[in-house]
């Protein structure tokens, strides 16, 4: 039974007949669960500077499916509608962080401080890891889908030097189609790639009405930390990326 092939369209067509509607199902399952279930933007590091920017939509029980996405040119361009400043400090092995933050602010039942501003722990280069968490639309086979992009601390700078951009042009972030590219860091032993990003035009009306919505939509989940957010190469070690 574990082995079974499940097909889709013959679920639908069972479920129909038994009196369900399936759109209504998936739809009251995807309100109940855990909005980080989100496709995830991720990179793969690789030694011989051949970094990799794919598209992780996590695991499923349908054979035909596959876990990731790959971008082609390691380039992507969408939309971005919302984006926090996160922190977490984690302990080797623990499946949640000792404390974590969103925008400075501490959201776990035991936080270390009152502020991040005031923690020993979220100094430059303190314990304490910083991301920038954007959320954004992409298109993917002809489908708009929201998509979550956790830079890692190299990369937060790009991303800020690109805000600064859009502010000396009169432009909101939401209001770009954002780039996003791979470059090749080596420095001492290691070598990374960094996230550099940039714009390739202005937003289409379409897309900003779905941006809207997309941040009415998942403004409930954007107030969790989740191991998700930290399960790239990195991200509880001394590595830099």
């Amino acid at each position: 039974m574990e082995n079974q092939m499940i097909v889709p369209d013959d679920v639908r067509a069972a479920l129909s007949v038994a009196g369900w509607d399936m759109d209504k199902e998936m739809e009251d399952q995807s309100t109940a669960s855990s909005g980080f279930e989100l496709p995830r933007v991720r990179i793969e590091h690789k030694d011989n500077g051949k970094h990799r920017m794919y598209i992780d939509t996590g695991e499923s029980y349908l054979e035909t499916d596959t876990q990731e996405i790959d971008i082609p040119g390691n380039k992507l361009t969408g939309v971005v509608f919302a984006e926090q400043f996160i922190r977490a400090l984690w302990q080797e092995g623990a499946e949640v962080p000792l404390c974590s933050a969103i925008d400075d602010m501490p959201v776990g039942k035991e936080p270390l401080a009152e502020t991040c501003k005031r923690c020993e722990h979220g100094v430059i280069g303190g314990a304490c890891k910083p991301k920038t968490r954007l959320f954004l639309l992409f298109e993917i086979n002809g489908e708009v889908k929201p998509l979550v992009f956790a830079l890692s601390p190299t990369s937060i700078k790009h991303w800020n030097a690109h805000k600064k951009k859009l502010q000396r042009s009169n432009l909101p972030v939401v209001a770009a189609n954002t780039t996003f590219s791979l470059e090749d860091v080596k420095k001492g032993t290691y070598r990374w790639a960094e996230v550099k990003i940039g714009i390739d035009g202005i937003a289409s009306k379409e897309m900003l009405m779905l941006a809207k919505q997309a941040r009415d939509q998942f403004e409930e989940v954007t107030r969790q930390i989740t191991e998700r957010d930290y399960s790239d190469p990195g991200d509880t070690s001394v590595e830099p990326f």
